[in-house]
């Protein structure tokens, strides 16, 4: 079984959002939804300069810029059929350039950057189909970092070596949002949940997605004094996915728009319009750190699952 198959049973079913953990069968590969990468200048929530970043078709998601933002890493499919799998890829934005940040043999997702550390996390589907969380460092073998955390689907570090993590249930409603503080200490926050998480910057506050009657809601888990606040705000239908862009304004991707939310609101406002560059559905994006750059993940209408 490729590396790609094995994905297969729980990447894809959390990240298209419709299917559990365990809709395909390992001897049937589940169909790889076709995504988009774009990159373009942001100035005054207007974009310019826009640039596709993916060369082929296929799987391209996840974007994450570098800590001086002069490259893009992004989860990229490799190959066709049977013999393809992920890839963490490079797009130097000055160069143009785009390579493999590392050619390995397992398949890898989600590049985060390391907090006070050269190098990425990434979720490594392992050669008997566990995902873990690993570390890829900018030379040097990778490594696994949290043997004991199995079925993570996604991660976010928070600003004192702990992490929010996406842990997979045997199906949607058992999937899981967990908290690892840096003693090594893993409590579960809640479940059924969506697979945006973000940490409020200046704060110890981590924010995550919960379903309730179909809906997702904004929650939220302050490590300072362990405890969760839900229902916070709806999330727009459609959106899933959500970063912060200042410690007063968190943006969500929502068919071709995206919305802001300051703490505190019941609704969200029209932030910046992507219709004319996304053919298509919206879903993850990330800022450099001067917030001079977007990249956004887009869809094509004819891949709508």
């Amino acid at each position: 079984m490729s590396a790609i198959t094995r994905c297969c049973v729980f990447i894809f079913a959390a990240a298209c959002g419709s299917a559990s953990a365990q809709t395909a069968s390992p001897s049937v590969p589940a169909a790889i939804p076709s995504y988009d990468v774009y990159v373009a200048d942001l100035h005054d929530r207007k974009i310019s300069h826009i640039r596709k970043v993916n060369s082929t078709t296929g799987y391209h998601n996840q974007p994450e810029f570098s800590a001086d933002g002069h490259l893009l890493y992004f989860t990229s499919q490799q190959g066709t059929g049977d013999k393809s799998q992920m890839d963490i890829a490079r797009f130097n934005l000055q160069t143009g350039k785009l390579d493999l940040y590392h050619n390995t043999t397992l398949s890898e997702y989600s590049p985060t950057r390391l907090p006070a550390d050269q190098g990425l996390s990434a979720v490594v589907v392992e050669a008997d189909g566990k995902q873990r969380l690993w570390r890829l460092p900018v030379t040097g073998a990778p490594s696994v970092m949290l043997p004991e955390v199995v079925g993570v689907g996604y991660h976010a570090w928070g600003p004192s070596d702990d992490v929010l993590l996406f842990i997979l249930g045997k199906d949607e409603a058992e999937h899981q949002i967990a908290y690892r503080n840096n003693a090594g200490e893993l409590k579960t926050l809640a479940k059924n949940i969506g697979r945006g998480l973000a940490w409020r910057p200046g704060t110890h506050e981590g924010y995550f997605s919960e379903r309730r009657n179909n809906r997702l809601s904004l929650s939220k888990f302050e490590t300072q004094n362990v405890q969760t606040t839900g229902q916070l705000v709806l999330l727009p239908d459609q959106a899933q996915d959500f970063r912060w862009w200042s410690k007063d304004v968190l943006l969500t991707t929502a068919g071709k728009l995206i919305y802001s939310w300051q703490p505190g609101q019941k609704s969200w406002q029209h932030w910046l319009d992507l219709t004319k560059y996304c053919d298509g559905t919206l879903s993850r994006f990330g800022f450099s750190p001067d917030q001079k750059q977007i990249a956004f993940v887009c869809q094509p209408t004819g891949n709508q699952p």
